[in-house]
């Protein structure tokens, strides 16, 4: 298990291209994820109950956002070599064509421009000085790069190597289809902009309206059963047994409500970030690099609507009562 956990880390500090030792890296999460959830619970001491939660709560909070913000990393870092790769791919068909051998042609073409890719590519053209067959020095390129699309070229690739195909006339055939295919993408992108944009305000405005105003009601249904039952016997009790909603025993609070309604939206931002994701790129993690924005300007505006409902109905309500 531990090894596992190590390997995860020590991967995603790679693809990130952090030369941090994932042992390392792997101890201080631990220990700084510890300290803080030992500070929660220390806090909550007074129940432990909660103290147990927020412990675990703490624990496993702090571990989904270093994974998050170390997968949003690696993505970024992906998307940045699939922009230049069909550059990268026609200057070493050029040269190639040239009269250089296809493994000089992957080196010389590495330039700063390419980002991420040239750093791949002098990694991979060191083991190709100690002797490294090309078709393991091509497959080191994407070793610790997380894109599907440098994937499937450096497969072809290695398959033109085998087959003993025309190097040049391959690479830039395969640029010209990653444009092609970047192009469609563009196009279908801006196709489901208008979803992308129901979806982010449904979750942002919409949602948290509708909670605040319901909030809100249920609020002042609390405040009249309260008045109601403090009245004793008579016309108002017999209003109470008559009308259904004041029935019986309520078991809601005010700050059981509006902890739901935060709940719910935090809840109803995150799913909706992730839709946006799959929407956008085809990863759901993409999305959630939105969610800290978007759920803050949804809690603001929930507390927003029920502290302007406050004020406008509230002492209405306390001089009708």
């Amino acid at each position: 298990m531990l090894k596992k956990y190590i390997a995860l880390w020590s991967e995603l500090l790679a693809c990130n291209d952090i030369g941090m030792d994932g042992r390392r890296f792997s101890a201080y999460l631990l220990a700084a994820s510890s300290l803080a959830a030992l500070a929660v619970a220390a806090i909550l001491y007074a129940n432990p109950l909660f103290a147990a939660a927020g412990l675990l709560g703490v624990l496993i909070a702090t571990h989904i956002a270093v994974y998050t913000y170390l997968i949003l990393g690696a993505n970024s870092r992906a998307a940045k070599v699939e922009e230049v790769l069909p550059d990268f791919l026609s200057l070493v068909a050029s040269n190639i064509r040239s009269g250089l051998t296809p493994d000089k042609a992957l080196i010389v073409s590495a330039r700063d421009e390419f980002g991420p890719l040239t750093a791949a590519i002098n990694k991979a053209g060191k083991h190709s000085i100690t002797g490294m067959p090309l078709e393991q020095v091509v497959m080191g390129i994407g070793e610790h790069i997380r894109s599907n699309v440098l994937e499937k070229t450096i497969r072809m690739i290695v398959e033109g190597l085998h087959s003993g195909g025309d190097m040049a006339d391959l690479l830039e055939k395969t640029a010209l289809d990653i444009r092609k295919f970047r192009s469609v993408r563009r196009e279908i992108n801006s196709i489901i902009l208008n979803y992308v944009l129901f979806i982010v305000a449904a979750i942002t405005f919409g949602a948290p309206l509708l909670y605040g105003v319901s909030s809100f009601l249920v609020d002042i249904m609390l405040l009249i059963k309260g008045k109601i039952g403090s009245a004793g016997t008579g016309g108002m009790s017999a209003l109470t047994g008559q009308v259904g909603i004041f029935k019986g025993k309520l078991a809601l609070t005010p700050e059981g409500v509006t902890l739901f309604a935060s709940s719910a939206i935090v809840i109803t931002v995150f799913f909706g970030c992730m839709a946006v994701g799959v929407m956008s790129s085809g990863r759901r993690v993409d999305g959630l690099k939105y969610f800290p924005l978007l759920a803050f300007i949804a809690l603001a505006i929930l507390f927003g609507i029920r502290l302007a409902l406050s004020s406008i109905l509230g002492g209405m309500l306390s001089g009708g009562m």
